[in-house]
C-alpha cells in the first residue's frame, strides 16, 4: 500500500505541474479562432464619465473569430441578470442578446442594438440601446440625474436658460477606445432611449448615455502541462515498472 501510495502521489505531481493557475484569466485573445466561453466585466464607477477605472462582476460569453472580425455574444439569459436586483424588476424573456463585433486588423468594435423590459407591480419600463462604436465621442451631462446625452457645453448652457436643472451641470465628452489586447479593455460610447410608465402615467422616451459599453474581455488561462524531459520519462516510467512489479510480487507472496 505504501509503495502504491508514494506512486499515486508522484503521478499526481508530475501531472498537475503548471495547472494550479488553470482559474487565472487572461486579456482576450482576439486572434484565437476557435469558439469558447469567456469573460465580460462592466465598468460601474459612480461617475458614468470614468474609463477603465473600477469593474463589477463577471458575466460569461463566447467569444469567436472568423475572417477579418471577432465575434462577441452575451447571451439574452445573461444580458437579463446585469439587472438582478433592478427596481423595477427585469421582465423575463424581454431581453435580447448583446452582439459585439471587433475588427481584428483595428481592434475596433461595434456593438449591434439591444433591448430589454422592466415591471414590479405598476411600475413598468423598456431601453433601448442603439449602436455603440469604439471610434466615437458621445457627450453625457454629468452630475445629473439621469445622465442624458449633450453635444456640447454650449448646449447645456442653452438648456439651463428655460431648464433649471440643467444649471451648473457639466457636457462631458467621453471618446471610444479600441480594443487593448494588453489590458482586454474596450470601451464602446453611444446612447439608448428609456420610457417608463407609473400606472396610467407615462414619460420619455428619453435619450441617456448608455453604462455599459465600457467593457474588460478576458477568458481562462490552461497552461499547458510541460512536457518532460527524457531522463524524467525514463525515471517515471521506471517508477512505475518497479512499482507494478512490488505489488505483483506481494499478491504472488500472498497466494
Amino acid at each position: 500500500m505504501a509503495t502504491s501510495t508514494c506512486l499515486g502521489l508522484l503521478i499526481a505531481a508530475v501531472f498537475t505541474v503548471g495547472v494550479t493557475d488553470a482559474a487565472a484569466a487572461i486579456p482576450l485573445r482576439i486572434l484565437d479562432t476557435p469558439a469558447r466561453a469567456v469573460f465580460v466585466e462592466i465598468e460601474n464607477s459612480s461617475n458614468i464619465d470614468t474609463v477603465g477605472q473600477n469593474y463589477g462582476p463577471v458575466f460569461p460569453a463566447i467569444y469567436s473569430a472568423m475572417g477579418s472580425v471577432g465575434t462577441l455574444v452575451i447571451s439574452a439569459a445573461t444580458h437579463e441578470a446585469m439587472y438582478a436586483g433592478n427596481i423595477p424588476a427585469p421582465v423575463p424573456g424581454s431581453f435580447t442578446p448583446i452582439v459585439i463585433e471587433i475588427d481584428l486588423a483595428t481592434r475596433h468594435a461595434t456593438s449591434q442594438v439591444a433591448s430589454g423590459g422592466f415591471a414590479s407591480g405598476q411600475l413598468t419600463g423598456s431601453f433601448s440601446q442603439g449602436v455603440l462604436q469604439s471610434d466615437a465621442v458621445v457627450g453625457v451631462i454629468v452630475s445629473g440625474v439621469p445622465p442624458f446625452t449633450c453635444t456640447s457645453q454650449a448646449q447645456v448652457d442653452l438648456l439651463c436658460s428655460f431648464a433649471p436643472q440643467f444649471c451648473g451641470k457639466t457636457c462631458s465628452l467621453v471618446s471610444g477606445s479600441a480594443y487593448d489586447p494588453a489590458t482586454g479593455k474596450l470601451n464602446l460610447v453611444g446612447s439608448e432611449t428609456q420610457s417608463g410608465c407609473d400606472g396610467g402615467l407615462c414619460q420619455g422616451p428619453f435619450t441617456f448615455f448608455t453604462p455599459r459599453g465600457d467593457l474588460r474581455l478576458s477568458e481562462p488561462f490552461a497552461p499547458a502541462v510541460p512536457a518532460l524531459a527524457p531522463w524524467a520519462t525514463a525515471l517515471l516510467l521506471g517508477a512505475i515498472l518497479a512499482a507494478a512489479w512490488v505489488v505483483s510480487s506481494r499478491g504472488a507472496r500472498r497466494a
